[in-house]
């Protein structure tokens, strides 16, 4: 059933890819700004991370002309404060933060201290900013908070033991990069803590009081791309597809979770942060299977589809148990099913409090595989819960609260917090059947400079299309469309036309001046380094297009024609390089 309102905005472009951040300043090529300050941490320098970006932007107009590197796991009003500081007085005009949700959350509000001015304590609430911000790119480093796609930023008040909440639409990056290399370092723990605070995000928003289309479709698959591959991506660090799937459910988890909101988890959870300083991930992965409990009489349905993308748990509802047996002739047997639908509400229930067993499960697997904590006891709470009482308070008083389907009571949340703290689970040993071989270990390579100057251009490619209408067989789409073509060629400035209009054949093919003077009906402007990849076939042309390194002009529905002249062309072209003693350029 739809809500009889909902709304949807995603501002922030995002770019996925291995490797992205190692050519940042080809991505940031139309970026507004041009003095960066660099926002991050002492561990991300000390992974050579922050190096990584800031080589990417080498001969491109962004230059960092400051860089803040202190930010604690937990951010404070001191470092927020400190950062802008160092941002204005350098004259910096855009953000780039690269690290884990403190250092992003931190970003934000170093943006809008940079801008507004302090103290920062004016500014806490929600949507008070009425003008955009300095320009800002995100650059997660761990797959669990979404933060590259969210209005929130959580600041603490150490002075008082509090989080301090901000929500601004100004606060969305401009641009997300999403590069699973980026995360590779992460230890097997943060892995996981972060991992189950992206679960965490989209389970909340699927069951909570503001759900939209929208947000339910990016729930759903952000938990199945969870489900599928945490633990594979803990196990085996070095697997980039697990890395990047986990990297986009969080994304697109924190997308959902921007427009749905979170709910009594994320309440206790950043109660236990600002009291116990217990990092939140791995509090929302303690707390959770907590929540299915406590909600499941309003939310049972939810929960119940949930559970089914971890897996069948053995209950089969009326629905199902009617496609079940419509494969049998038996008339008996179909209506005694029908008339089941009392039951069904029932083994929906069933399914849905099965789901906190599996999130439990998971918990106890990860522990097998990192030493996962499982209790607020093991996480770091040495006092016997002595301050409870101001964990429970301070929860109650957080914003998430109102977004959770059974309203939170002080007792039900001291109950939750208290068998957390209590509870005794075990490891659970993970089977060689739920893990896989790394299946991507690194960026693919790509030549650069293939052609030192535009003669080079004419000559490689230039031949290339003289030795096709040599073969009447491969011209013969060219030649059959009538169709005029110019590729205009950068690095170097190169321009090759193909003139499919004329039958002499002196000028089916021109190069420099002759081609830039030609009049085409179509028109292709890209690097000549991504012709020289293209005509191997290693070009996806769709996210070529989407990546504006390939930009068409005129009329394109002709240009489809020449579509069967490809295929025959990826495998001519390194066979060509290979004839002409070229065969280091070959692929």
């Amino acid at each position: 059933m739809l809500p009889d309102y909902y709304q949807f905005s995603l501002p922030t472009k995002v770019k996925y890819g291995i490797g992205l951040a190692s050519r940042l300043g080809d991505e940031l090529a139309d970026f507004p700004g041009s003095r960066a300050l660099l926002v991050t941490d002492k561990v991300i320098q000390s992974t050579g991370l922050a190096k990584k970006v800031i080589e990417g932007l080498k001969g491109s107009k962004i230059e960092i002309v400051a860089t803040y590197d202190n930010v604690p796991p937990n951010s404070e009003i001191k470092v927020v404060t400190e950062a802008a500081e160092l941002g204005v007085a350098n004259k910096c005009d855009m953000l780039i933060a690269i690290g884990g949700g403190s250092v992003l959350d931190s970003a934000k509000v170093i943006n809008l201290l940079m801008v507004k001015g302090g103290p920062l304590q004016k500014h806490m609430g929600a949507q008070l900013l009425k003008e955009k911000l300095l320009p800002y790119v995100a650059i997660p480093t761990t797959a669990g908070t979404g933060s590259e796609a969210t209005q929130f930023a959580v600041i603490s008040d150490d002075a008082n033991s509090v989080k301090l909440p901000f929500a601004e639409d100004y606060f969305l990056p401009d641009v997300a990069i999403l590069d699973p290399e980026m995360t590779a370092t992460m230890p097997g723990k943060v892995t996981a803590a972060t991992g189950m605070d992206a679960l965490t995000h989209a389970i909340e928003c699927y069951v909570g009081m503001n759900p939209n289309p929208v947000s339910d479709a990016l729930a759903l698959y952000a938990i199945e791309l969870i489900v599928q591959n945490i633990l594979q991506a803990v196990a085996v660090p070095n697997d980039l597809n697990a890395r990047g799937a986990m990297l986009t459910a969080s994304f697109i988890a924190g997308v959902a979770f921007n427009h749905s909101g979170v709910g009594i988890v994320h309440g206790i959870s950043h109660a236990l942060g600002g009291v116990y300083h217990i990092p939140h991930g791995l509090a929302n992965s303690i707390i959770l299977p907590f929540s299915v409990e406590y909600n499941l009489e309003a939310s049972a349905a939810r929960y119940a589809r949930i559970a089914q993308i971890f897996g069948d748990s053995g209950f089969y509802p009326v629905k199902e148990l009617n496609q079940l047996v419509a494969r049998f002739d038996n008339f008996a047997v179909n209506q005694a099913v029908t008339q089941l639908s009392v039951v069904d509400e029932w083994l929906t229930k069933q399914r849905a409090q099965s789901l906190a067993g599996k999130l439990r499960a998971l918990n106890q697997k990860l522990n097998a595989l990192c030493g996962h904590p499982l209790s607020l006891r093991e996480a770091g709470v040495k006092d016997n819960l002595a301050k409870l009482e101001q964990v429970v308070r301070t929860a109650m008083e957080d914003g998430a609260m109102l977004n959770n389907p059974v309203p939170a009571t002080a007792e039900g949340v001291r109950a939750i917090v208290r068998e957390a703290f209590s509870q005794d689970l075990k490891p659970i040993a993970v089977s060689k059947s739920e893990l896989k071989a790394a299946r991507t270990s690194g960026a693919v390579k790509r030549l650069k400079g293939v052609f030192k100057d535009e003669a080079a251009v004419y000559d490689i490619l230039g031949n290339f299309f003289l030795k096709v209408q040599a073969d009447p067989k491969l011209f013969a789409p060219l030649k059959n469309s009538g169709l005029k073509i110019r590729f205009n060629y950068t690095l170097p400035d190169a321009a090759i036309a193909l003139d499919g209009s004329t039958d002499d054949k002196s000028k089916q093919i021109m190069t420099g001046d002759a081609a830039r003077r030609f009049e085409p009906e179509v028109e292709f402007t890209l690097q000549a380094d991504i012709a020289h990849y293209f005509w191997h076939g290693q070009v996806n042309l769709m996210q070529a297009l989407a990546r504006k390194e390939v930009i068409p002009k005129g009329n394109l529905p002709r240009a489809m024609r020449l579509l069967p002249l490809l295929e025959p062309l990826y495998e001519l072209y390194p066979n060509y390089l290979r004839s002409r003693d070229l065969a280091k350029l070959a692929l």
